[in-house]
Parts: C-alpha cells; sequence; structure tokens
C-alpha cells in the first residue's frame, strides 16, 4: 500500500492510505517506509485504525532504520559555486552564482536565488582546502524554497585529481 505521513512525532505516525484502503488487524504490527531527501526511513511499530477512515497510527514506533539512499556520502560545507551553461549559442555564456549546501564524490546541493535553465551546468567551486573543481553536471532535481532555490547535481567525468580533492575532503570531514 502506499499512503501519505501526515503528521508525525517520537512516539507516533499518522498515515492516510486513503478511504479505499483496508482496515488493518487491531495491533497490527506493521512496517513502513519513508523517502525523505536525506536516507529511506524505515519504521517498525503497530498499527491501528484512526479517524478520518483510511488513516492508520503507527504507536508506539518500535524501531526507525535510516538507510543511506546515495552510494556516496555528502558533507555540509558551503562554499560559493558559480554555475554556468556553456552549451548556450550565443556568444554571451549564462551563469548562476550561488552556494553549496553539501558536496559529495557523486554531486553536490546548491542554493541559488535564481531558477536553473532545463540544461546541464558546469560548476566551479574552491573547496575549503584550496582546490578548484570545475566540472560538467546533470541536474536531479530543483525544488523552491523560501531561501531560493535548491537544485541538487550530480557530476560527470571529473578529472581523477578533482575525485581524490573530494575524497580526501569528504574522508578528513567524517573522521
Amino acid at each position: 500500500m502506499t499512503g501519505l505521513v501526515t503528521n508525525g512525532h517520537e512516539e507516533h505516525i499518522a498515515i492516510d492510505l486513503g478511504v479505499q484502503a483496508p482496515t488493518p488487524s487491531p495491533d497490527a504490527p506493521i512496517v513502513v517506509s519513508v523517502y525523505a531527501p536525506d536516507a529511506l526511513y524505515r519504521l517498525r511499530g503497530t498499527a491501528r485504525a484512526a479517524r478520518p477512515e483510511g488513516v492508520i497510527v503507527l504507536e508506539p514506533v518500535i524501531d526507525v532504520e535510516r538507510i543511506q539512499r546515495r552510494s556516496a556520502a555528502r558533507v555540509p560545507i558551503q562554499v560559493g559555486v558559480t554555475l554556468s551553461f556553456l552549451d548556450d549559442p550565443s556568444p554571451m555564456i549564462e551563469s548562476i552564482v550561488g552556494r553549496t549546501l553539501d558536496i559529495g564524490l557523486g554531486g553536490l546541493r546548491v542554493l541559488t536565488l535564481r531558477p536553473v535553465p532545463k540544461r546541464e551546468p558546469t560548476v566551479m567551486f574552491t573547496l575549503p582546502t584550496g582546490r578548484s573543481i570545475v566540472g560538467a553536471t546533470l541536474v536531479l532535481s530543483e525544488d523552491t524554497t523560501e531561501e531560493g532555490y535548491e537544485v541538487r547535481l550530480a557530476f560527470q567525468d571529473l578529472d581523477p585529481d578533482e575525485v581524490v580533492a573530494l575524497r580526501e575532503l569528504v574522508e578528513a570531514y567524517i573522521a
């Protein structure tokens, strides 16, 4: 079944399964998978019917398992970044500036004040170590936030020296 988490607290989680969903047996053990931007969470607990019809409450929550979704860890580092669109046929290169929210071997998350064009940017930023990174990226998603536009980018064919610099940065941060 698929549902919408409508309310969440440490002691219970409310999930709307829809009016057509079967009502669970009283005190039925249940496993719920919740997809969040940072990870997949698997919750184990006891389900009970609630109001309105089609809503269940997971109470108590017995266990929470966090499953990392990406293959490479990202670290919360903020540095200035420029996203340039080099595929534009005009003589002017369009660029957007922003700041990183996190950086990892597989990509980075960036906050900008302007939306990103529906093209693939080349990113340019300098790590706290002083090493400059320039690389092609693929836009995975863009979300509007109160602060601007949060863009998730995946690196495409980074230079081996840049991969080493990113690995050293992540390892130093995690250690």
